[in-house]
């Protein structure tokens, strides 16, 4: 009898062990991912020339609610209106040069700035829009109280990451007059199990419990529960058709959700990111037309 049972014992114990040790790896390998997520590589910032449309460029800094100093470049406005923009995941704020250049050539007073734990600013942890939040509220602050702008003409610009704060911080901001987004995703949780969900929940809630017992609240990032809350301020949303950190399903459902007057432009054959190497021309004027009607009430 002992002998027959031991093959039978072996045969149930041994698939056992597999999938608890293939738990075990899903859970290592999503802490691994989570603390990536946390903690990203440093990307070093290069000053642009301060001419052309950047003519009058000058360094800034100024210190969030959380007591972390931000630093980024202002450029002054010449129509009494300015934007306020914010970078993404694991950059900093010379990714958003090319809409920086172009709402400056239409006179746009223009903040580029690093949020915490990016380029030159203080931080020691991404938090994924719950703490970039407070960042953003920072930039408005410094922007609304410059003499060369108008309190009531400051728009809000965010990419990636950066358009998922922007979103949080409109919703719950009536400074900010108008708002874009590209590449923005509708919930946090959401966008992990798009990205690392491939084992469902074995995969990306040992990610989300990193972010969690890092700090970050999760359920706090879904500005797809707060897109009506614009009352009537302009939203433009911007996905590229193939990008797979941001997939269109996901900005489908920010747009849906979202209340008049608002507008969505899908960049065929554009990822992440992409929109100017695909689009540029049309990307410029649509955001420049966006902010122009918004802002200024004109064309």
């Amino acid at each position: 009898m002992k002998t027959r049972s031991r093959p039978l014992l072996l045969a149930v114990l041994l698939p056992l062990v597999g999938a608890l040790a293939f738990v075990g790896y899903l859970a290592f390998h999503g802490y691994r991912i989570g603390q990536g997520l946390l903690h990203p590589p440093h990307v070093p910032v290069e000053r642009p020339a301060a001419t052309g449309e950047l003519a009058g460029l000058t360094d800034v800094a100024f210190t969030n609610s959380d007591g972390l100093t931000l630093r980024g470049w202002y450029v002054p406005s010449r129509n009494r209106a300015a934007v306020v923009l914010v970078h993404g995941f694991a950059d900093n704020r010379t990714q958003l040069l090319f809409e920086g250049r172009a709402l400056a050539r239409a006179g746009f007073g223009v903040l580029l700035f690093d949020l915490r734990a990016h380029g030159e600013s203080d931080g020691d942890r991404v938090t994924w829009g719950d703490g970039e939040r407070h960042d953003v509220k920072a930039a408005l602050d410094f922007v609304i109280a410059r003499p060369d702008v108008d309190p009531a003409r400051v728009g809000l610009f965010g990419f990636s990451m950066g358009g998922t704060t922007a979103l949080l911080v409109a919703s719950e901001d009536t400074r900010v007059k108008a708002v874009a987004a590209a590449g923005a995703y509708p919930a946090l949780e959401a966008d992990v199990y798009s990205g690392y969900g491939r084992w469902g929940a074995l995969s990306a809630e040992p990610v989300l419990w990193t972010l969690r017992h890092a700090g970050v609240d999760v359920k706090a990032v879904r500005p797809i529960d707060g897109m009506c809350k614009l009352q009537g301020r302009p939203l433009l949303l911007v996905n590229g058709d193939v990008d797979p950190d941001a997939p269109a399903k996901l900005q489908a459902s920010l747009f849906r959700a979202a209340c008049e007057p608002k507008s969505l432009w899908v960049v065929q054959g554009a990822g992440h990111g992409q929109y100017s190497k695909v689009a540029p021309e049309e990307y410029e004027r649509r955001l420049r037309q966006h902010f122009t009607q918004a802002l200024l009430g004109a064309g």
